[in-house]
């Protein structure tokens, strides 16, 4: 039964994940078994991108705890009663059309976000402030107005992303800027 798929063990789970997930043509569709037929219910989004910036946050913690019933409510607003009516191994290619979406949505982000700290940024404990995830990040943004926060968290997460990657794009120029400048100062010296 779906509804205890999170309930087994990580070896079942494994085992389910190989045999059925790695096996089933991913789909975007949801199926709910009825009485005399089926009903198919669309994802709120069929890019994962405009979604809330919250939505994909909670998305990211249901997907990595493996909670089908909230990476589904999230993506498609299912209640607990809709969820217990899904067709099992459709259930489990949508999971898995979702799980990745999310993956490609990361690889993105990590391709045009991730920046190597210099030996003075780790010096200076910069690597520690990644534990802090996503926080710091919307302390940025905010500027540290936790009045703001719920706004930004409302925001389709393509305008997060593309808002990041302006700001990372500023923090390179300028970081070329200083060691152009620097090396200037070098040599007139």
């Amino acid at each position: 039964m779906l509804t205890q798929y999170s309930g087994l063990s990580k070896e079942v789970r494994d085992f389910v994940n190989y045999t059925v997930l790695d096996c089933l043509k991913l789909n975007s569709q949801l199926r709910l078994r009825g009485v005399f037929k089926s009903k198919v219910v669309k994802p709120k989004q069929d890019n994962f991108w405009f979604l809330s910036w919250s939505d994909i946050i909670e998305l990211r913690m249901a997907i990595v705890d493996e909670n089908m019933f909230e990476v589904f409510k999230i993506v498609f607003g299912i209640t607990e009663k809709d969820f217990i009516k899904l067709e099992m191994f459709n259930a489990f290619a949508v999971y898995g059309w979702i799980a990745k979406q999310v993956s490609e949505m990361i690889k993105i982000e990590f391709q045009e976000l991730s920046n190597d700290l210099t030996d003075e940024e780790k010096n200076a404990g910069a690597e520690e402030l990644q534990e802090f995830g996503y926080s710091l990040t919307l302390d940025v943004l905010t500027k540290g107005d936790l009045l703001k926060s719920d706004d930004w968290l409302r925001i389709a997460y393509a305008k997060i992303f593309r808002k990041l990657c302006i700001d990372k794009k500023r923090y390179d120029i300028n970081k070329t800027l200083q060691e152009n400048a620097s090396r200037k100062l070098k040599r007139d010296s």
